[in-house]
């Protein structure tokens, strides 16, 4: 497994970018969890755009499908992130769906980088 840094650093931007959106979009003054939204949706984005740019694996097949599982992953926490942001913050809620999600997509993302032959 290697890793471009140069992709790594455009989905740090990127990650960065819209967590910026998302704490704009959350305000939350009374109790700050748009900074919470904020924190949240710069590391689930970093993690699954990380993967599907940044990480190049020995595998051709495991590689596209690591690429397509982060994808369809990125997608889907930038949705939830989104939602959470602008219909409001369920302080339980929140952080309990998107640590699942996350546990799911290292899961999987691990699974697909041991797999040795497709």
């Amino acid at each position: 497994m290697k890793i471009s840094w140069f992709y790594a650093f455009l989905s740090l931007i990127v990650a960065a970018a819209l967590a910026l959106l998302a704490y704009d979009m959350a305000k939350d003054e009374k109790n700050n969890l748009d900074i919470l939204v904020a924190i949240g949706t710069g590391i689930t984005v970093m993690i699954t755009l990380g993967g599907a740019l940044a990480l190049r694996l020995e595998n051709t097949r495991a590689n596209v499908n690591q690429r397509v599982w982060s994808g369809v992953m990125f997608v889907v926490m930038l949705i939830a992130n989104f939602c959470f942001a602008d219909f409001g913050v369920k302080m339980p809620w929140y952080p309990v769906i998107i640590a699942c999600l996350l546990v799911i997509h290292l899961g999987v993302a691990r699974s697909i980088a041991n797999v040795k032959d497709i």
